[in-house]
């Protein structure tokens, strides 16, 4: 029986809800094809773009609106244009280019691999590995740099992280890096394996990635192929974008089918290579400087010749799919507006950020001068800034009256004592104002209150806050909010 060919038409889709930026006159583009144009641009090449063998030697293409496909459109096409046959072919290239960038931002974790390193070296680079990839995680490479030196100063083997006993040291060192939690996981997992893996990172990813904490998938997969050289795919959010470009995947990048394509085919890629750990650092480095959000650098990208968006520039039809059983499900309709690169990975509406309040009740000690001192409460182990210290803090709704921020004082007042917190007469609350702090995932609103008290009198502190001497603030750890907190008080007398 021969195969059966798909004979869907083109669909229009209104995509008014997705965050697409799209031309003023996209609506009266006409849906015809006509030859493409080809316009000589003054970009000038680099140097070395004639090293690798993905780089394009003719000039840009430059298409006009109309040449693409209309605005909604469904392109009918076969599970099979997913695959990684066309990106295979510029696996050297791609390593080529990254043998000359790989020391351009000086990263100081990135190393040649030597497979001639016994097992303890190689552990030792799997240690330096994870707590680069650690501090990596939401944070900026320059950011990184500072922090990766002065933690290796102190904690230069993974035993001697976990001989830490309280995780203020490990917290002091975090301070300023943000996303504290990852700093407690870290020493968890140090701890974890020094106790069950004699001290080595594991170098089967099953294993790292099931009973250590602090690894996931994607640390899971740079760990052992940058120290060990296994061959497993690692994917962060850069290597998605990558990824959704190479395969021109439309569809919305945290769905199941499309993280499984992606992982499937990073898989495929890294196991044709005996540079595992180069590769996925080359996919890394690429998805970071080079194939970017926005404005991506397309002539420079050693996978050009490989990359199914950057094939859309010339595909000004729909093909028929040979059997309709090997039809794509997984893509959405896509726009076909501006630069078809930018059209992956599919926008989507972001989540909406949490709005929280919080009112800080500043009390301080004493006269003013060196002496006085503030009160300082440390957050739960778990949780939003675990284990950070910061002012007596009463969260509450979205916002918080003045009745709400007074009552919030009055009742951490009372928590050190009863009877002063019910009068009223012999303490003066001040309001300081407000302010928006952003979290990843949260708008906190904190509301600052200052109360003077000249003596401790009856007030007894709970066994996780302490009185602290305004002159060691700086040398507590705290979050930013608590941060900007204390600049708000510290020029009140």
């Amino acid at each position: 029986m021969s195969a059966r060919k798909s004979t869907r038409s083109r669909k229009e889709v209104d995509y008014g809800g997705f965050d697409v930026e799209l031309d003023a006159n996209d609506n009266n583009a006409s849906s015809s094809s006509r030859p493409a144009k080809r316009r000589k641009t003054t970009t000038a090449k680099t140097a070395a773009d004639a090293d690798y063998e993905g780089a394009s030697d003719t000039d840009d293409l430059v298409l006009d609106d109309a040449d693409l496909l209309p605005r909604g459109t469904v392109m009918p096409h076969s599970r099979s244009s997913h695959r990684t046959d066309n990106v295979v072919p510029c696996i050297g290239a791609l390593l080529k280019w990254f043998g000359r960038v790989k020391n351009t931002r000086g990263m100081p974790w990135r190393h040649e691999y030597d497979a001639t390193l016994d097992d303890e070296a190689k552990a030792q680079r799997a240690y330096e590995v994870l707590v680069s990839e650690i501090m990596l995680q939401q944070t900026q490479v320059a950011t990184v740099i500072p922090y990766y030196y002065a933690w290796l100063k102190r904690f230069p083997t993974i035993h001697d992280l976990a001989a830490v006993d309280d995780i203020e040291e490990v917290n002091a060192l975090w301070k300023g890096l943000g996303y504290y939690r990852r700093a407690s996981l870290l020493l968890k997992g140090a701890k974890k394996v020094v106790d069950d893996f004699d001290g080595r990172i594991p170098s089967d990813i099953k294993v790292l990635e099931r009973d250590v904490s602090a690894v996931g998938r994607y640390t899971a997969g740079a760990v052992c192929s940058i120290a060990y050289g296994v061959k497993a795919p690692a994917v962060d959010g850069n290597v998605f974008r990558l990824f959704s470009r190479l395969l021109a995947l439309h569809a919305p990048l945290k769905s199941k089918p499309v993280q499984d394509i992606i992982w499937d085919a990073a898989s495929t890629l890294v196991s044709k290579t005996d540079r595992p750990g180069d590769l996925n650092q080359a996919f890394i480095e690429l998805g970071s400087t080079i194939c970017k959000p926005t404005s991506p650098l397309c002539g420079e990208c050693p996978l050009q010749k490989g990359c199914g968006a950057y094939s859309l520039l010339t595909k000004l039809s729909e093909e028929a799919v040979q059997d309709i059983e090997d039809a794509c499900s997984v893509c959405e309709p896509f726009p076909s507006t501006g630069n078809t690169v930018t059209r992956f990975p599919m926008k989507v509406a972001k989540k909406k950020a949490r709005l929280e309040a919080s009112v800080v009740t500043v009390i301080r000690l004493g006269p003013p001068g060196a002496g006085r001192m503030v009160l300082m409460s440390q957050r739960p182990a778990k949780g939003l800034l675990a284990g950070l210290w910061e002012f007596p803090t009463v969260d509450l709704k979205e916002e918080a009256t003045m009745t709400a921020q007074l009552d919030a004082t009055r009742s951490v007042i009372t928590g050190l004592d009863p009877g002063l917190g019910d009068d009223e007469e012999s303490y003066t609350p001040v309001v300081l104002g407000n302010f928006l702090h952003l979290f990843s995932h949260i708008r906190k609103t904190y509301y600052v209150v200052c109360v003077d008290f000249l003596s401790a009198k009856n007030m007894k502190v709970g066994k996780n806050s302490k009185w602290v001497k305004e002159t060691d603030f700086g040398s507590m750890n705290v979050g930013k909010g608590s941060e900007k907190v204390w600049e708000m008080i510290s020029h009140r007398k």
